[in-house]
C-alpha cells in the first residue's frame, strides 16, 4: 500500500512538473521535420505522428526498401496534397552521404524546422568479449550518425534563428548498464553533446532536446536481445518495455513543451529524477553565466 501511494504521489508530482512547464503549443502544420533513422522504430512511428500533425516529414535511413515502405505507410495519413513526404537513402556514419542527403531534402523543399534524430544501434555483450569495430561502430552510427545531421542543418537554422533538434540517447545514456560497454559510451556522448549544444544554441533561439528511451519494442529490441548477457536481462526486467508509438508519443509532446530532457515513461522519469535532480538548476545557472558573458561581449 505504501509502495503504491508513494508512486501515485510521484506521479502527481511529475504531472505538476510537466503543468508548470506547458507553454503554447507548437503548431506543426507546414513545419518541415526530417527523421533520420525513420524508416523503422521510434523514428517511423515519429514520422507517423508528425505526418498526422500536418507537417511535412522527410526521412533518411540507409535502406531503400524500408524508406519506400514507411512512405506508402504514410501517404494516407496526409492531411492535404500540399504537405510533403520524402525519403532520401544514406549512411548517416558517413558525412559526405549525409551532407547530400540534406542538402537534397532541404534545397528543393521548406527549411529544416525540426530535426529528429532517430538513427542507431547497440549490440550488448561482457567488455572483455567484444571485438574493437563494435565499439567503432557504436561510435560511428549512434554519436557521429547524430552529429552529422546537425552539422548539416544548423546553418540554416542558425540563419533563420529558429529551430529545434531532438537526439535521442538511452535511458543506458543516463546512467550505465551492466553489458552495454559500446552502447552506453556512444549514448552518453550523445547526451554530453545535446547538453553543450543546448547551451551554444539558446542564443540563437534554437532548442536542442535528447529523449532517455527504456528498453522500447522495436526490430533493434530484437536483434539485441540475442547478444544480451544474463545479467543484463534481469536488469531489464525490472523496467517496464514502451511501444515505439510511446516514445514517439514523448518526443512529440516534450517538442510541443519545449523540453531539454524527454523521458518516456514513468520508469525513466524517477530514474532521472533519483541520478539527477539538480541538473535543471545547475543549466540555469550556466545559462546566466552564458548570457552575462554575451552581453560584456556585445554579443547578441
Amino acid at each position: 500500500m505504501e509502495i503504491a501511494a508513494t508512486k501515485r504521489e510521484l506521479l502527481a508530482s511529475k504531472h505538476r512538473v510537466s503543468s508548470n512547464t506547458r507553454r503554447d503549443k507548437v503548431n506543426f502544420h507546414d513545419q518541415h521535420a526530417i527523421i533520420t533513422g525513420g524508416s523503422s522504430g521510434i523514428g517511423r512511428a515519429t514520422a507517423r505522428l508528425l505526418t498526422r500533425r500536418g507537417a511535412h516529414v522527410s526521412i533518411v535511413a540507409r535502406r531503400q526498401g524500408p524508406l519506400d515502405e514507411t512512405l506508402a505507410e504514410l501517404e494516407p495519413l496526409r492531411g492535404s496534397q500540399s504537405q510533403r513526404l520524402r525519403a532520401y537513402s544514406a549512411d548517416l556514419a558517413d558525412w559526405e552521404q549525409t551532407r547530400q542527403a540534406i542538402a537534397a531534402l532541404t534545397t528543393d523543399g521548406p527549411p529544416p524546422d525540426i530535426l529528429v534524430n532517430a538513427a542507431g544501434v547497440t549490440h550488448p555483450g561482457y567488455f572483455e568479449e567484444l571485438p574493437l569495430d563494435i565499439f567503432h561502430t557504436m561510435m560511428d552510427v549512434d554519436f557521429f550518425g547524430t552529429l552529422h545531421p546537425i552539422k548539416a542543418v544548423l546553418p540554416v537554422m542558425m540563419e533563420r534563428r529558429s529551430g529545434h533538434i531532438v537526439n535521442i540517447s538511452s535511458m543506458a545514456g543516463f546512467m550505465g548498464v551492466f553489458g552495454y560497454t559500446a552502447y552506453s559510451a556512444a549514448k552518453f556522448a550523445v547526451r554530453g553533446f545535446s547538453d553543450v549544444l543546448r547551451a551554444e544554441m539558446k542564443p540563437y533561439g534554437i532548442r536542442v532536446s535528447v529523449v532517455f528511451p527504456p528498453d522500447t519494442d522495436t526490430p533493434q529490441l530484437h536483434y539485441e536481445n540475442q547478444f544480451k548477457p544474463l545479467e543484463t536481462r534481469r536488469i531489464a526486467g525490472t523496467a517496464k518495455t514502451l511501444t515505439a508509438d510511446q516514445v514517439a508519443q514523448a518526443i512529440v509532446r516534450g517538442i510541443e513543451q519545449r523540453r531539454a530532457y524527454i523521458l518516456p515513461g514513468f520508469d525513466a522519469w524517477l530514474y532521472s529524477l533519483l541520478l539527477n535532480g539538480f541538473v535543471g538548476l545547475t543549466r540555469w545557472y550556466f545559462d546566466r553565466i552564458v548570457a552575462q558573458v554575451r552581453r560584456e561581449r556585445g554579443v547578441e
